[in-house]
């Protein structure tokens, strides 16, 4: 009994959180709506967002979820004075509805948190303690700058689809039937034929005996003409016997034609409805970013509307998935780098607020239009032709005939930013690359657009629905793997051995499939003149060749999911079924790539560059412990300063290839380091990493302006953006 109601529980916790997911995001995004409209309270808003939180509040009751229910039942009482016209809410009055929302969402996703004060802080809103609580300045802190969002694990489906699907199951319930029917005339054809090959054994002796009587050229006896009977009756009744089996076998071939078509028209028409019962409005992958961007917006102290045409346009919820970091990535540029602040904007003839503005239009052949644009900054194309001559991606030739259009494309490619701050929200050369690395993995395109100081837009162009796939089938050593065709960029033949080719300006690096994929497959010994067969991949991360042994063919692909035991199995997508019943595994080219690119060729060890020394100056045992190892690691040679001034004197005595710093630290700081190696003539080609918590834009600018190479953030740490960061600013200036 027991067992029982703790199964009615969770299935009833279940039911809530889908339930409570679905209204705390309408909530977000009526409150987003209602604070947009300043001192004129929309009706309409405010008593959908009061009615909400009135039924997530019996929701919780119901299965006694007490802090929940605690939560909504003052948020709604605070919620009441704003709908009946009581008082209008403030920019921090909103903050608190906001966090409210959070915490309920912390709570039902099963996380703790300090609940009694922010219930307090809900008591305040529309009492006497009001003012007290407009007063209290807070600083920012976005609670969802990865914009959170549960999976519900459930779609909905219209009745409209569930009827489709209904009938298509009967049509193949129709189908199933014969095709029983028909097994069980091919096993009575089989038998027949069992009874035939019977009857031909028996005659084998009959057969023998003839053939002794024509050898021997003896008299025919009684005997002999009893078994030249016997094999006259059989071969009448074999005439008759493949005549029969002939025409059943004819009618075989007729009905399971007829079979198969009405299975592929039963089956494509399910296929079709499924895929269309997991098409939803591009809205919903819109509704958690509102909440972010307002919150990035006001830690950056920058205003901006956010807006949406053609959000109800539905597409495949696979390729939403897939789209969701990449344009978090886009908004999160267009704050940080594109809208201005209120007075710069002003300044220029602007409104002070920015505008983020998403378009989506249907396109020819089953495809969408998405343009995620700016008001802002725009994009300057010499600073990024500055930016990837800096870090050897072009060269100055091609620097100098490089048009405005292909510069603002080199934007796409991994490591290049124009930002030498490492920010919050962006800043480490990433972001359009991911845009491409995804649009380019649905099988979509991107470009960029911007005019410098008006506007920026990033268009893409993906796929309404996710379907089969063609791919290449290759063969390396004794397995078989797919190559996407959308990464595919050419198929050529190299020289074995060799571990790059020069394709147009480019040098491209060369590895066999095999290697790459990290496999123990034997490689047969070829004579170096031998041409193999090479696929070049490219993504926003690069370009990568492989040899492969032989490409079998290309063929239309069903990605099928290694399954949750081998999810995170580097480089591989999936598994495919070929045409022949085989099962090849799916290469995931981004994965190659970038993982590849990353391994030296083996003659090119010889060249590598010699070690670079660093010299880390920190205050924290364990700061300057943890940049040790990860650079050690990386085979940096490592030495530690306490403060600024051992750094000095350190300085004098060795030679180091990059300094990395703290700034709050005793006596010298990492400002005053920093101002002082720049000023020092023998020094002053030195690179500087400052590393600090400091993470004010005043502080960051002045870092720069001192002569910072670049300015990181601790409470954004990431390890393989730092050794980037690291290698280029080391290898470049040295």
């Amino acid at each position: 009994m027991a067992k029982k109601d703790q199964d009615l529980k969770e299935a009833l916790l279940a039911t809530f959180r889908d339930e409570a997911d679905e209204i705390l995001t309408a909530i977000t995004s009526d409150l987003i709506s209602l604070e947009k409209g300043g001192t004129e309270i929309d009706p309409v808003l405010s008593e959908s967002i009061y009615r909400r939180t009135h039924s997530l509040k019996g929701a919780a009751r119901a299965i006694s979820l007490r802090e929940i229910e605690s939560i909504c039942q003052h948020l709604e009482t605070a919620l009441s004075g704003v709908r009946n016209g009581e008082y209008f809410p403030d920019a921090a009055t909103y903050d608190l509805f906001h966090r409210a929302v959070g915490q309920i969402r912390s709570l039902v996703a099963g996380e703790t948190g300090a609940v009694v004060p922010l219930i307090r802080e809900l008591r305040a809103v529309g009492s006497h303690k009001q003012k007290s609580f407009v007063e209290r300045k807070e600083p920012y802190s976005p609670q969802n700058e990865s914009v959170r969002h549960r999976e519900s694990g459930t779609v909905r489906i219209a009745t409209k689809s569930l009827d489709r699907l209904i009938g298509g199951s009967d049509e193949l319930l129709s189908a199933r039937l014969s095709l029983a029917h028909r097994m069980r005339e091919l096993n009575m054809m089989m038998l027949q034929f069992s009874t035939w090959q019977w009857a031909q054994v028996q005659i084998t002796t009959d057969q023998r005996q003839i053939e002794d009587l024509i050898k021997s050229g003896r008299e025919m006896t009684t005997r002999d003409l009893g078994a030249l009977d016997r094999i006259l009756q059989f071969l009448r009744k074999n005439r008759e016997f493949i005549d029969s089996f002939r025409y059943k076998l004819a009618n075989q071939v007729q009905s399971n034609a007829r079979d198969r078509t009405v299975l592929e028209a039963g089956t494509k028409a399910v296929a079709d409805t499924i895929h269309d019962a997991v098409l939803i409005p591009f809205l919903n992958i819109l509704e958690p970013f509102q909440l972010f961007i307002r919150d990035a917006a006001g830690s950056s102290g920058k205003q901006v509307e956010f807006m949406v045409d053609g959000g109800e346009i539905e597409i495949d919820r696979r390729v939403l998935e897939a789209l969701k970091d990449p344009l978090l990535h886009i908004i999160r540029n267009a704050i940080d780098h594109g809208i201005e602040h209120p007075g710069a904007r002003i300044s220029r003839g602007k409104s002070p607020r920015g505008k983020i503005h998403v378009r989506v239009v249907p396109l020819a052949g089953s495809r969408v239009g998405i343009d995620i644009s700016d008001d802002g900054n725009g994009i300057n194309p010499e600073r990024i032709r500055q930016s990837a001559l800096q870090k050897g991606m072009i060269t100055t030739e091609e620097a100098e005939s490089m048009s405005d259009e292909e510069a603002l494309n080199l934007a796409l490619r991994s490591g290049l930013s124009t930002s030498t701050i490492v920010t919050k929200l962006s800043g480490r050369g990433l972001g359009l690359a991911i845009v491409e690395d995804a649009a380019t993995s649905l099988g979509g395109t991107v470009s960029v657009t911007s005019i410098p100081g008006e506007n920026t837009c990033v268009r893409m162009s993906v796929p309404v629905r996710l379907s089969n796939f063609r791919g290449i089938v290759v063969r390396s050593g004794r397995r078989a793997y797919v190559m996407p065709m959308q990464q595919v960029k050419m198929v050529i033949r190299t020289k074995s051995g060799a571990d790059e080719i020069r394709l147009g300006d480019e040098l491209v690096r060369l590895v066999p499939l095999c290697h790459a994929l990290g496999a123990e497959d034997i490689i047969s010994n070829v004579n170096d003149d031998r041409l193999v067969p090479t696929i070049i991949l490219a993504s926003g991360a690069g370009k990568l060749g492989v040899y492969v042994d032989e490409i079998v063919r290309v063929q239309e692909i069903v990605l099928r999911p290694l399954g949750s035991q081998l999810r995170y199995v580097k480089r591989i997508a999936g598994a495919g079924i070929l045409d022949d019943g085989t099962v090849a595994l799916i290469i995931d080219p981004l994965d190659l790539i970038s993982s590849s690119l990353h391994i030296k060729p083996a003659q090119a060890a010889v060249h590598e560059q010699e070690q670079k020394n660093v010299l880390v100056v920190e205050d924290s045992v364990t700061s300057r412990e943890f940049l040790r190892s990860i650079l050690e690691k990386e085979g940096y040679g490592v030495e530690i300063a306490k403060d600024g001034a051992e750094a000095l004197q350190k300085l004098k005595q060795e030679e180091f290839d990059i300094v990395i710093s703290d700034v709050d630290m005793p006596g010298i700081n990492g400002f005053a380091l920093t101002e002082a190696i720049k000023k020092d003539v023998s020094l002053f080609t030195l690179p500087v990493v400052l590393v600090t918590s400091l993470d004010s834009p005043r502080d960051q600018e002045y870092g720069i302006h001192l002569g910072a190479d670049a300015y990181i953030i601790k409470s954004m740490f990431e390890k393989n953006a730092f050794l980037k960061l690291i290698r280029e600013v080391a290898f470049h200036e040295s």
